[in-house]
């Protein structure tokens, strides 16, 4: 039933796009649906605007038992991101979302996608990974919100070629 799936959510997601989002979806490898690189526009009325985000999609043997593992790529300053090195479902990039955190096999990747763009326009300090960047978006927004548009600014900028390496030890710089 997983391979089953994943083929037709994906072929769903390719026939039928997510509009008006910048959301697209590609596989690592063309002999496996396990995997997917999602690419996802920052919208224009958010401090990720214009960047270019990507992410990888690891899809486990008994999805939709469990849920898809989704990390961003390339770094952003975002508190529901996990900024740190760490093991499994707290690795580097990971995503802090209530549609993962209380996966149920009834969801689907439209909405998890759909889910991971809300980020752009969300910060919720009550799901955080970690204690900093809560802390600062809570005391001080702007400078949060500042740190946000440099990353974007430097790691999702589609004319620095940033995007196109994987250079996770940057993941742990603050400014």
């Amino acid at each position: 039933m997983s391979a089953h799936r994943i083929f037709e959510e994906y072929h769903d997601l390719l026939r039928n796009p997510i509009t008006n989002c910048g959301i697209t979806v590609g596989l690592v490898n063309e002999d496996s649906y396990k995997d997917w690189k999602v690419t996802m526009i920052g919208p224009k009325d958010t401090v990720y605007k214009g960047g270019i985000f990507i992410l990888n999609v690891h899809f486990p043997d008994n999805y939709p038992n469990e849920p898809p593992e989704v990390c961003f790529i390339n770094p952003i300053y975002h508190l529901n991101v996990n900024p740190k090195v760490g093991d499994g479902f707290h690795k580097l990039g990971n995503v802090c979302i209530s549609t993962l955190n209380w996966w149920k096999p009834i969801y689907k990747m439209r909405e998890v996608l759909l889910n991971i763009y809300l980020l752009f326009y969300c910060h919720n300090p009550d799901s955080a990974y970690g204690i900093d960047r809560p802390k600062e978006y809570n005391e001080d927004t702007a400078k949060y919100f500042e740190k946000a548009k440099y990353f974007t600014k430097k790691y999702a900028n589609p004319m620095n070629n940033y995007i196109n390496n994987d250079k996770t030890e940057d993941w742990n710089f603050d400014i």
